[in-house]
C-alpha cells in the first residue's frame, strides 16, 4: 500500500510537471485593482473583478482575495504568490503601469519608454487584441489647449509603436484632456506638482478578443 501511494503521488508530480504554465499580464489601473489576462494552454482567461478587492475566473477555478488597498508596486508579487498556492506555475508575468508626461509636454520619457516596450511585447504576442489607450492633462491650461495636448500625446505614443513596427489596426486612441482627472484642485495653482502628475498620464485597455 505504501508503495502503491508512492508511485501515485509521483504520477500526480509529473502531471502536475507537465501542466501548462501561465504567462499573466497586469494592466494598472487608476482606480481599482489590475486588469488581469492568464494565458494557458493557448487560452486566454480574464480575471473578473468582484469590487476592489477579489479577483476570480470559473473556468481556471480561481478566488484570489486582494489586500483593500495593495499598492501597485506590491500587486505582482502578491499575485504570483497567490497563483502559485492555487497550482498554477507562472512562467512569465508582464506588468503594464499607466505612463506619465512631463507638464506641457508629449515628448515620451525614458519610465514611459519602458512600459511601451512592454505594451509592444503585448502586441506581438496578440496581434489579433484590440488596445484602447486614453490620454490625459493636468488641468492647467485651457480646455481646448489641453484636449489638443492629449492629442499630441497620444500621436506621440502611436509614433513610438509605430517605430517599433507594431501595426496600429487595432490601436484604439483616445484624448480625455483634462476631463477625468484623478486629483481636482478648484484652483489649480493651488495642487502641488505631484498632484498635477498624476493627471497627466495615458492608460491602457486590452482586449483580446475585439468585436468584430
Amino acid at each position: 500500500m505504501r508503495l502503491l501511494c508512492l508511485l501515485l503521488l509521483g504520477c500526480w508530480g509529473t502531471l502536475c510537471a507537465q501542466s501548462p504554465d501561465c504567462l499573466v499580464t497586469a494592466i494598472e489601473r487608476p482606480h481599482g485593482l489590475p486588469q488581469t489576462l492568464i494565458e494557458r494552454g493557448g487560452t486566454m482567461y480574464s480575471l473578473a473583478h468582484r469590487g476592489d478587492t477579489l479577483l476570480e475566473s470559473s473556468a481556471l477555478k480561481l478566488h484570489i482575495v486582494v489586500p483593500r488597498g495593495i499598492r501597485s508596486e506590491d500587486f505582482p508579487a502578491y499575485l504570483k504568490n497567490a497563483l502559485a498556492d492555487a497550482g498554477l506555475a507562472t512562467s512569465k508575468f508582464t506588468f503594464l503601469r499607466i505612463i506619465y508626461f512631463d507638464y506641457n509636454s508629449a515628448l515620451i520619457r525614458n519610465d514611459a519608454s519602458a512600459e511601451l516596450d512592454k505594451l509592444v511585447n503585448l502586441m506581438n504576442r496578440y496581434p489579433f487584441a484590440e488596445i484602447n489607450i486614453v490620454v490625459h492633462t493636468d488641468s492647467r491650461g485651457t480646455p481646448k489647449y489641453n484636449q489638443d495636448l492629449a492629442k499630441r500625446r497620444g500621436a506621440s505614443i502611436t509614433e513610438y509603436l509605430s517605430t517599433a513596427n507594431v501595426p496600429l489596426t487595432n490601436v484604439r486612441l483616445s484624448a480625455s484632456g483634462e476631463e477625468e482627472k484623478l486629483t481636482d484642485c478648484p484652483d489649480p495653482s493651488s495642487c502641488d506638482e505631484l498632484m498635477h502628475q498624476f493627471n497627466r498620464r495615458a492608460e491602457f485597455l486590452f482586449n483580446p478578443l475585439p468585436k468584430k
